[in-house]
């Protein structure tokens, strides 16, 4: 009778055992699967918010490009000896076939005093219009000058007034600050508060700091269309839900006057502080691709807008 008894409490207690190790085999199993697919909706999201993130950068870089084209545009009435006929001067810019040419904005030069700084530009782009490299702007972008912009020390804020590229609004600080020395010219440029608003209404808040070296162009004081610019720095990039990228330029962008797009360069960035990825700008081709690579699982290649 002992040696049934004992026989069947070791029978229940090898299927209490199995019954066990098959539980946890299962919840370690889902768990696997959960991590699994947690980790692919990480990536996933964090390659769309990075898509995302390159509207932003560029449509903020169009705002030093049209700093240095709408001075070069100007550049006659921005000398103390050039005649003045009040405190406004308005003009459009020359023909849509140059290089630097902003297509159809009108500008005003508030100069108070001549020949005295500040002085402020205002870029009028009206209801829309298109310039000669193809980006449609919209709204005003209005320039507060220390001095002049080629001159070390000289700093620049920027205001935006209903302001839209390519239908991207945006809004925020934005500080242009000329570093140049015997050593080369050198600017700066922050974003604080940025607020950038996509054709489909969403909200994205932007912030930046950039420095700007160049590599080709120095030559030809007076001739910006063959300046080239070194990039570095940092930016971040959040969404409304909370989600967001830290990124830092690994590998200096290449931007020229020339190009709407950054032609070379790697950014580095992180997401939620939990994915990390990449976008490489390419081989300094002046085109709209880039290579985006995110954790083990993403490589693509996206249009940059």
């Amino acid at each position: 009778m002992n040696q049934l008894n004992n026989r069947s409490m070791n029978y229940r207690t090898i299927a209490n055992t199995t019954k066990l190790i098959t539980l946890i085999a299962v919840i370690s199993l889902s768990s696997c699967k959960k991590d699994g697919a947690s980790s692919n909706s990480n990536e996933s999201n964090a390659a769309n918010l990075s898509d995302s993130s390159t509207a932003a950068d560029n449509v903020y870089y169009d705002v030093l490009n049209n700093a240095f084209v709408g001075f070069s545009d100007n550049s006659s009435v921005w000398n103390a000896a050039a005649p003045h006929s009040g405190k406004t001067t308005t003009f459009s810019t020359a023909t849509e076939n140059t290089a630097t040419n902003l297509g159809c904005a009108i500008y005003s030069l508030d100069d108070t005093i001549p020949g005295e700084y500040p002085k402020t530009l205002t870029l009028d782009f009206g209801t829309g219009c298109t310039s000669a490299d193809g980006i449609m702007r919209k709204g005003k972008l209005i320039y507060l000058f220390s001095g002049p912009l080629l001159f070390p020390g000289t700093t620049a804020s920027v205001t935006f007034n209903q302001y839209v590229v390519n239908g991207y609004g945006i809004l925020g600080t934005y500080t242009i600050t000329n570093n140049s020395s015997d050593q080369g010219i050198n600017f700066s440029t922050q974003v604080t508060n940025g607020i950038i608003t996509y054709p489909n209404e969403t909200n994205y808040h932007y912030s930046a700091n950039r420095t700007y070296v160049m590599t080709a162009g120095l030559s030809t004081p007076f001739d910006i269309t063959d300046d080239v610019y070194a990039v570095s720095g940092n930016s971040s990039f959040s969404a409304s839900n909370g989600s967001s990228l830290v990124c830092n330029i690994t590998t200096p962008l290449v931007k020229s006057i020339a190009c709407h797009n950054v032609t070379s360069g790697v950014v580095s960035f992180v997401y939620d502080q939990v994915v990390n990825g990449t976008l490489d700008f390419g081989d300094g081709s002046c085109d709209n691709l880039a290579t985006l690579k995110v954790g083990a699982n993403i490589t693509r290649t996206i249009i940059l807008r």
